[in-house]
């Protein structure tokens, strides 16, 4: 995979949105069922491996973008989800550890982009685990 782009100002943000979106169930699978006709915006978000949900609630965020240069770091936050340590709540955050050696061992991150690399990816733990928290309060 080779290493990802340096840090883009608002990256870790627009992944925190992702991540938060992809918490809340608002983001799924494009095998999924849909109950819509595909729609142009659905073209767009197929590029990118993603299928927004087409329930009402949902119909508002629809305009969601995933920056380009996003989009490595998005496909390493899925291939980490075998990362989570789980506690009596539920997922309580990634094991460091084995994201670290994922990300240097298997992805192969450069040493002089792992720290933005893992900033972005802590930056999109702390929006799901937000998420997740809120949705346990509901």
């Amino acid at each position: 995979m080779g290493g990802l782009p340096g840090h883009v100002p608002g990256q870790g943000k627009k992944l925190a949105q992702a991540a938060r979106l992809w918490a809340s169930g608002k983001l799924v699978k494009p095998d999924e069922a849909h109950d819509d006709g595909p729609t142009e915006l659905d073209a767009a978000f197929a590029a990118w491996g993603l299928r927004p949900d087409s329930t009402p609630a949902t119909r508002a965020w629809r305009n969601f973008y995933l920056w380009p240069c996003n989009e490595s770091t998005w496909w390493l936050w899925h291939r980490l989800q075998t990362q989570w340590r789980i506690g009596i709540h539920g997922r309580e955050g990634l094991d460091y550890n084995g994201v670290t050696a994922y990300l240097r061992d298997v992805a192969r991150i450069k040493p002089r982009e792992l720290d933005s690399t893992f900033s972005c990816l802590q930056a999109m733990e702390r929006a799901a685990l937000d998420e997740w928290a809120k949705q346990r309060k509901s």
